[in-house]
Formats: structure tokens, C-alpha cells, sequence
């Protein structure tokens, strides 16, 4: 299965930026234009509010992390479909395909981070380096998380493919909604119970707390609601590969 999902995953990077070499760069050029835009529309009242940490590193540690959430999913859609005439190999089944897409989307996306990170470092900003395994961790939960969706969503996107246009407008809900341009501090808290119903604000949360021990955690914001979230999601995904997993693998 490695050894499958390694050739899988060589062949998404050909695919993907074998013709386009400047692919590459958009890796960067999407955060950097987002990170950009935020801070000139909100970067002088964000100063002032956000408590214990720089704008610039409050929007990394959440617009990164979910850039890699909607990409690894959206691509996850496709993976059946792209891939369909490799299963004729018996070695190569669906769930390789979505794991290649999802450990590429999290290289691409963690090596943007890092180096978003290093370079605003260098122009002064503060980061934590204290809490780096930890950080890590919280890397690799939502990596489990963003595996686990992806399979769900294969499964649907293969009996519908109208799906990916739903998917498309709920992912800018989703971003609104996930505390990714603003702190959940600034919610009113007969208002921010509803929102901490969505994990990713908590491992958002969690992850800008790591790299600013001075960012305060409010009061609802768990580890454990995120690991039960992975771990029903994840039987879920498993669960409706398994019992599909055939119908997947047939030739439409």
C-alpha cells in the first residue's frame, strides 16, 4: 500500500505541476495575497483588539490551516474520477488516491506555513518556538480530520457530482464561520457557543495559542471536541468506503 500510494503521489505532483512550473509559486501566492488583503482591510482595528498576538501570525495559523482543509477535501472529490483507469491494477484502490492528494496537500501547505513563518520572523513578528512538538501534533490531528472528510466526501462526490458545487459555496460559509479572520475573543458570548459547535476553530485556536502562549484560550475551546470529531469522522469515512468500496472500483 506504500508503495501505492508513493507512485499515486508522484504522479499528482506531475500532474499537477509537471506543465506548469510556476504551480509551484501559487502554493505561496494564494496565502501571501489573502494574508495581504486582510491585513490592509483589517490589520489597524485587529492591532488593537487582538489580545496577545501580532495579526500577521493570528491570520498564518488560521488561514493556512484551512486552505489545506478545503484543498485536501475538494481534491479528495475527484480523486475516483482522475484516477478511475488506474484500478484496474488490483494493488490500487480509492482510498490510495485520496491519501497521495491529502499528504501532498499537507506538504505543500505545512511547507508554505513554515516558510510564511521564517519570514515574518524575520521582519520582526513574534513567535513561540516553546510549544513546536505540540504544534506538530495539532499539524497531525487535523491532517487525520481533513483524511477523514475527504473520505466521506469521496464517497458522496461518486454518486453525485453536482456535490462539489454545495461543497464550494459551504466552504465559504465554513470560512466565515471558523474563526479564521478573527479572533472568537471579539464574539459576544451568547454568540460564540454557537460557533465553537465548529471544530476547526478549536484546533485554530489551539494552534495560535502554541506559536503565542500570551493568546488566551476563552472558555469552550477543546482538544477533546476536536479527537472525538476526527474519530467519528474518521469511522464514518471508513465505514461508507468500506460498504462502497466496489462500486467505487467499477468502471463507469
Amino acid at each position: 500500500m506504500s508503495a501505492t500510494i508513493r507512485a499515486l503521489l508522484l504522479r499528482e505532483i506531475q500532474t499537477r505541476f509537471g506543465q506548469h512550473r510556476l504551480g509551484y509559486l501559487w502554493v505561496f501566492l494564494e496565502p501571501l495575497f489573502s494574508i495581504g488583503i486582510m491585513v490592509f482591510i483589517f490589520g489597524t482595528v485587529m492591532k488593537r483588539i487582538l489580545p496577545g498576538m501580532d495579526y500577521v501570525v493570528f491570520l498564518i495559523n488560521g488561514m493556512i490551516p484551512f486552505f489545506m482543509f478545503r484543498t485536501g477535501i475538494t481534491q479528495a472529490m475527484s480523486a475516483v474520477q482522475s484516477n478511475k483507469g488506474l484500478f484496474s491494477y488490483k494493488p490500487v484502490k480509492p482510498i490510495d488516491s485520496v491519501i497521495a492528494r491529502n499528504i501532498l496537500e499537507f506538504l505543500l501547505k505545512f511547507i508554505a506555513y513554515i516558510g510564511f513563518t521564517l519570514v515574518f520572523i524575520w521582519f520582526g513578528y513574534r513567535v513561540s518556538f516553546e510549544n513546536i512538538p505540540t504544534l506538530l501534533l495539532y499539524w497531525g490531528m487535523l491532517f487525520t480530520f481533513m483524511l477523514a472528510c475527504s473520505l466521506i466526501f469521496m464517497v458522496i462526490a461518486d454518486f453525485s457530482k453536482e456535490i462539489e458545487k454545495f461543497i464550494s459555496i459551504g466552504f465559504m460559509i465554513i470560512y466565515l464561520l471558523s474563526g479564521v479572520l478573527y479572533s472568537i475573543h471579539i464574539i459576544p458570548v451568547q454568540y460564540r457557543e454557537y460557533l465553537l459547535w465548529n471544530p476547526l476553530i478549536h484546533i485554530f485556536e489551539l494552534m495560535r495559542h502554541a506559536v503565542a502562549p500570551s493568546y488566551p484560550i476563552v472558555q469552550g475551546i477543546s482538544l477533546t471536541y476536536f479527537v472525538l470529531w476526527i474519530i467519528g469522522s474518521l469511522f464514518m469515512g471508513l465505514l461508507l468506503y468500506k460498504r462502497f468500496e466496489i462500486r467505487m472500483l467499477k468502471t463507469k
